[in-house]
């Protein structure tokens, strides 16, 4: 059964969610801007957040939180989760409604390149789609994503931001 997936944002960890989704005959739609967001989201069954772009991070992910995609994600670091919350709440989003979205996206599977990281997204949303309940997923986790790493020695691909 084919999938849409709406991956929002551009960058290496994108190029390869579309590549992986296209491998299990999913529908991908990559996009940059919140009109394109808009656009697509109406087909959207999943909603990846990429873009770490506060521009279009927290639009796209309230606008998202409508829609009925069933699985919705967004890739960052802990901080940038934060950063997204306080966004969202300051927008009108309810501290409820945020409990849909997961991150850091993906299982634990101590992801660290863009593809493997892609590779775990994908599992977390096969999961989601199969009830599949004795996952690991980051968002789960309490602490660092990469617990072996110096704070701040990681960055997200794609990342523009500054620590």
């Amino acid at each position: 059964m084919s999938h849409h997936i709406l991956i929002v944002g551009s960058g290496d960890v994108a190029t390869a969610l579309e590549s992986i989704s296209l491998a299990l005959d999913w529908k991908p739609a990559v996009v940059t801007t919140l009109d394109d967001v808009t656009s697509r989201l109406p087909d959207a069954e999943s909603v990846v957040v990429l873009s770490h772009d506060e521009q279009l991070d927290g639009p796209a992910l309230a606008a998202a939180l409508t829609s009925h995609a069933s699985y919705l994600s967004a890739m960052g670091s802990r901080r940038t989760q934060a950063r997204r919350r306080e966004w969202l709440l300051a927008n009108g989003v309810s501290a409820e409604a945020m409990t849909a979205i997961r991150g850091p996206a993906g299982l634990d599977i101590g992801a660290i390149t863009p593809a493997e990281i892609a590779v775990s997204i994908i599992a977390e949303i096969v999961a989601h789609r199969r009830g599949a309940t004795d996952t690991d997923a980051l968002s789960a986790r309490s602490g660092p994503i990469h617990p072996d790493a110096v704070p701040g020695s990681i960055a997200c691909p794609g990342d523009t931001t500054t620590p």
